[in-house]
């Protein structure tokens, strides 16, 4: 009988510099297997995958053990000894964000026809019918009429559905997924779930699938490894591990699922913001229609809908960051007017937003202190003020003084998102649009930022409003709900009435398409 070992990992450490973050990882993946990887940010999850790979930074090195490729004998990876990952040639992979990972400036076709060209050694008209051909694998619709097409005409869920298509180009026994669906609204996210594991049963792939989200873990995988720390605490069969979970960790991170209601301050019933009418177009697309709505003083509204929706151009109007196509919004007493210089500067210092990815959002050169420090001098505070009072914005969103002289690249993914949060208040602001700020975030590290979220907003009387795909995270954050379908308001009202008692199929459609709860 044929060894149904894909891959066989043993010992493996890894340390960058000094410092060991990985130690002694022993697990095997089986043909047709999907292998699931959970863990806290930091827990060595993305890489012990990497060093698999082959990807590891150039101050990360294997200083222990190895990975087997079973089948052939052949090491992919080893302490001391350069990486004969075969990537591209039978090992693939898919990352969180397609958008940093596609190419802006080249045509899909032909990026998920790269493979064929350059390790297949195809000719292009071979190559281009190859790429059409996983690009309706991937059930992206009109395949000839999207190879043409550059990324940014495509929604999140298409370049994820791209990705995944350039990453069977390889024709991969292994597929290693990192966060493939984290960024994602909950329709979406479970139509590629779907996809996923319908490729993977008819290629009978292995699968490495990495994620902190535990209901789409329980949705997809068969078996599951538990990291903290750089070790693996426990391993399993999925519903045995997420049932009746043994490890103490494994635990507190199913606890981490249980929903906080956060208690609010009551809204003043006192309008800050109204927008009337809202429309915005480019060109024949009308990405916001006539959107009408009203955000109290305090209040935390949330925002939903799918992606493509206009939910991030929603926000990003009502700030101002976005000029309206037709309608009116008013801040306060002001009319929101993008082409009154003086009038936007009033708005920035009452108006700021949180974006979704803190590692994009923040300069890669500069220290934290001089990322804070920039915005301070912009509100007139000088530089021996702006020091301390930056310094006083760390402590207050729960970091040290200390780390003002560090650079981002030495913070967690939750780190930074505190430290964008931090740049945001620099300017003293009334109004916090947070768009998508803890999608990309675990569990327990989302639950801390909302916790840090909620405890600001009390102490500085912010009306927030929440832009997410997560309906559990909105539900328990915020007092009232907007759903937006193709650019239109279809639904507003109290969380609970809505989440209970949907009016409209569309949001009813949002709620029944979340991966399946933990049994």
């Amino acid at each position: 009988m044929l060894d149904p070992t894909l891959l066989k990992v043993n010992q493996l450490t890894i340390s960058f510099g000094d410092r060991q973050v990985v130690s002694d990882v022993d697990f095997t993946l089986q043909h047709g297997e999907i292998l699931a990887v959970i863990g806290e940010s930091g827990s060595g999850k993305s890489v012990t995958c990497s060093a698999i790979a082959g990807l590891l930074p150039r101050q990360g090195r294997i200083t222990k053990g190895q990975c087997l490729h079973v089948p052939s004998g052949t090491l992919w990876a080893a302490a001391n000894t350069p990486s004969n990952a075969p990537l591209g040639r039978g090992l693939s992979l898919i990352f969180q964000d397609p958008m940093s990972s596609l190419n802006p400036s080249m045509r899909i076709g032909w990026q998920v026809a790269e493979t064929a060209l350059v390790h297949q050694h195809q000719n292009k008209s071979k190559a281009r019918n190859l790429a059409i051909a996983l690009l309706k694998e991937v059930e992206l619709p009109n395949a000839e009429a999207a190879f043409m097409k550059y990324p940014h005409e495509m929604s999140g869920g298409q370049k994820q559905r791209v990705m995944i298509a350039l990453a069977l180009a390889a024709n991969p026994e292994v597929l290693i997924a990192d966060e493939p669906t984290t960024a994602l609204d909950a329709p979406v996210q479970r139509s590629i779930l779907t996809l996923l594991k319908k490729i993977q049963k008819k290629r009978q792939m292995g699968v490495i699938f990495i994620s902190h989200d535990l209901a789409v873990v329980h949705a997809i995988a068969d078996r599951i490894l538990v990291m903290q720390l750089g070790q693996i605490v426990e391993s399993g069969d999925v519903n045995i591990i997420l049932e009746q979970p043994a490890h103490p960790y494994t635990q507190a991170l199913l606890n981490a699922r249980e929903t906080t209601l956060f208690k609010q301050n009551e809204p003043s019933k006192m309008p800050l913001l109204k927008a009337v009418n809202v429309s915005k177009w480019y060109g024949d697309f009308c990405a916001v229609r006539n959107v009408s709505l009203s955000i109290d003083m305090g209040e935390r509204v949330g925002l939903i809908g799918e992606s493509g929706s206009g939910k991030s151009t929603l926000g990003r109007m009502l700030i101002g960051m976005l000029e309206a196509s037709s309608g009116a919004i008013t801040f306060g007493a002001e009319t929101v007017d993008t082409n009154n210089p003086s009038s936007m500067t009033r708005l920035r210092r009452r108006a700021q937003l949180v974006f979704q990815d803190p590692y994009s959002a923040l300069n890669p050169k500069i220290s934290i202190m001089s990322a804070l420090v920039e915005v301070l001098h912009h509100t007139g505070v000088k530089s021996p003020m702006a020091f301390d009072h930056a310094n006083r914005l760390l402590i207050e969103v729960g970091l040290e003084a200390s780390d003002a002289n560090k650079y981002p690249d030495e913070f967690s993914g939750g780190q930074l998102q505190r430290i964008g949060i931090a740049r945001a208040l620099a300017m003293e602001p009334e109004f916090l649009v947070l768009d998508e700020s803890v999608a990309a975030l675990d569990l327990q590290i989302q639950r801390d930022v909302l916790a840090l979220l909620d405890r600001i907003g009390r102490k500085r009387k912010l009306t927030y409003l929440f832009i997410s795909h997560d309906l559990d995270i909105v539900a328990s954050f915020c007092s009232k709900l907007v759903i937006l379908e193709r650019g239109k308001v279809i639904e507003i009202g109290a969380t609970e009435k809505i989440m209970c008692q949907p009016s409209t199929e569309y949001t009813t459609k949002l709620l029944d398409s979340r991966p399946k709860s933990l049994r």
